[in-house]
């Protein structure tokens, strides 16, 4: 293949640009009760999905300090649903 062609990207009727990032996500923490245990949830908003589940509150409290500063998964809409806990609401 020569080296001075240049690959065209075709655009079709109707195409669009992606737009940019919408929505807030905003991260809480909250206390659930299973059997006589306290267990504290990271909970992602406004998607209501819970990211991870701790024993002590101020683990939970870290990561939701930490995702409320930096926005990590911002550009991609939430955290991908694989890496979350599997009992989300």
């Amino acid at each position: 293949m020569p080296k001075n062609k240049i690959q065209k990207v075709r655009f079709h009727k109707g195409d669009q640009r992606p737009g940019p990032v919408t929505g807030n996500l905003t991260y809480r923490k909250r206390m659930i009760k299973s059997g006589s245990d306290i267990k504290w949830q990271v909970v992602e908003y406004p998607r209501k999905v819970v990211v991870s589940t701790f024993f002590f509150e101020e683990d939970a409290t870290e990561l939701v300090k930490f995702q409320n500063k930096h926005k990590v998964w911002k550009e991609n809409g939430g955290i991908p649903m694989f890496l979350c806990s599997n009992n989300y609401k």
